[in-house]
């Protein structure tokens, strides 16, 4: 009952700049009735990298209050763990929502 905007980065240590801020802001974010015909709220967006910068959760933040949309930072290997981790918890659209609304890193300990 919701989408959610996934946007991989092939960086080891990611961190949005001024682009890529207006990029989700303006093009992602607010242009999601453009490339998407679902009528089912945006729930929240997540970059996904190898790693992320110093200032990663401030930069997301400024996102996440300029857009009212919640939104995450995941390294791949924590994607992958989440993934993995499915099979035994069974997460459900809930606390997938939950997971990815954290407006920070997702830390392990937010899922296992």
């Amino acid at each position: 009952g919701y989408q959610a905007i996934l946007d991989n980065k092939a960086y080891s240590r990611y961190t949005i700049n001024n682009d890529h801020h207006n990029r989700m802001v303006h093009n992602y974010i607010a242009g999601l009735n453009r490339y998407s015909d679902s009528s089912n709220e945006l729930a929240f967006f997540s970059y996904i990298a190898g790693g992320f910068g110093a200032n990663f959760d401030n930069q997301l933040n400024a996102i996440v209050e300029e857009t009212g949309i919640n939104g995450c930072g995941m390294s791949v290997t924590n994607m992958i763990k989440l993934v993995e981790s499915h099979s035994d918890k069974g997460y459900t659209h809930k606390n997938l929502r939950d997971i990815f609304s954290v407006n920070r890193q997702v830390l392990l300990s937010d899922f296992m």
